[in-house]
């Protein structure tokens, strides 16, 4: 799963430009560029810069991938079980454990990997699904994107990689504690997690 959330946030963050097209692939492309040139700046290769790095592609991140449409299909059947409240801090909550937990990762790992655009395919006015190959060392790993074009933007949702599906791994994951706590609990635990992650740095 380490693994599977390393490509997720590859290639969210770190992917080069794959087309000139418009629509979803040039929103990609648009945040993508930013985050390569975050990635490869050589002033962060000082440690003391390192955090304000994370900073900097975390602020990339919130702007290519839509945390409140994958958290509502993370919760799915339990959705309802959460108040606007709730659901709008679970959605917080969540996506900056997943940006702590995953940027680190991506900060030391990331070395030049390349991307194959493959193909676009407009579902609907609101929904693409963009095809990609990553040559991950020797190996091209076929990936699925799934976006939603919401305010006129086009953002990522979900994506499936090694035959993990991201938004069906976490459900599963948050079904399974949902069967045994509130809401409230849920969302407490995550923050714990968050301070563990705080704690180790």
């Amino acid at each position: 799963m380490r693994k599977f959330g390393y490509i997720i946030l590859y290639l969210l963050i770190a992917a080069p430009a794959l087309s000139s097209a418009g629509g979803p692939l040039e929103d990609l492309r648009r945040g993508v560029d930013q985050g390569i040139q975050i990635l490869e700046d050589p002033r962060y290769a000082d440690e003391s810069l390192k955090t304000d790095q994370q900073q900097k592609l975390w602020e990339v991140m919130l702007q290519t991938f839509d945390f409140r449409e994958f958290s509502r299909r993370v919760l799915s059947l339990h959705y309802n079980k959460f108040t606007p409240q709730q659901r709008n801090e679970f959605s917080q909550i969540f996506a900056e454990f997943l940006g702590k937990f995953y940027l680190s990762r991506l900060q030391t790992r990331y070395n030049g990997e390349k991307i194959f655009y493959i193909d676009q395919k407009i579902v609907s006015e609101s929904r693409a699904l963009i095809m990609v190959g990553v040559l991950w060392k020797t190996v091209e790993v076929p990936v699925e994107l799934r976006m939603i074009k919401k305010g006129g933007t086009w953002k990522v949702y979900d994506l499936t990689a090694l035959g993990i599906n991201a938004v069906a791994n976490y459900r599963a994951q948050f079904h399974g504690i949902l069967q045994n706590n509130t809401p409230d609990q849920v969302i407490e635990t995550i923050k714990e997690r968050i301070r563990q992650l705080e704690s180790d740095v």
